[in-house]
């Protein structure tokens, strides 16, 4: 009981201490008919159908901007928070297409995050339950600490989300097992709490 109270203070601490800027206003429910977009051969997509297509011709080229987001702006400033750093960590990145990596060496050690960036919810569903049921001890994350999310956790420093179809994936079990400026911080509670802030950065750039 202790844990999930301290899981559920770090992730509104960190949702309310790590947001990202510029994010777009929400849109107003039925406050405008859905967007078309005509194609240059002349065809009318529909917005969610642009919106795919969109995400599909970026990824031929390169990761999304929401899959980058793991390795710049206030993610980089929550990992130092989070690990009670004295100083941000430059992370380095890479692209297998479709997954995007980001690596950030904590004291010779590696906490490891990495977006299967699917360009459809199918692709994604498929990818994140094989994910699941290939990871050792994954248990479904449950009730508020889902955050409204496809969700789980080992328990033992990894923790997996899926939104839109990407699969976030934090992997901080090569990390010492006491973190945080006053060495109470598990790796567990450490790899919820930085997933937590790129999710934020997701939902503001949408």
């Amino acid at each position: 009981m202790r844990n999930r109270r301290w899981l559920v203070a770090t992730a509104v601490t960190t949702l309310m201490l790590t947001g990202c800027a510029g994010a777009a206003p929400a849109a107003q429910v039925g406050s405008n008919p859905e967007p078309a977009h005509v194609m240059p051969d002349g065809t009318v997509m529909s917005g969610a159908e642009h919106e795919d297509h969109e995400a599909e011709h970026e990824n031929e080229h390169g990761p999304s901007a929401a899959a980058q987001m793991i390795c710049a702006g206030q993610v980089v400033t929550a990992v130092a928070n989070v690990l009670g750093l004295a100083s941000e960590v430059s992370p380095s990145s890479s692209w297998e297409k479709p997954m995007f990596t980001c690596t950030y060496e904590i004291d010779g050690q590696p906490l490891s995050l990495s977006v299967h960036d699917a360009t459809n919810q199918a692709e994604g569903d498929e990818y994140y339950l094989a994910l699941q049921n290939s990871t050792d001890n994954a248990t479904t994350i449950e009730g508020t600490l889902a955050l409204g999310m496809r969700s789980f956790s080992t328990g033992e420093g990894i923790v997996a989300f899926m939104r839109d179809g990407k699969t976030l994936l934090v992997d901080a079990t090569a990390l010492p097992s006491e973190l945080g400026e006053d060495k109470t911080t598990t790796q567990s509670q450490a790899a919820y709490a930085v997933a937590t802030a790129v999710l934020l950065c997701w939902v503001e750039h949408n």
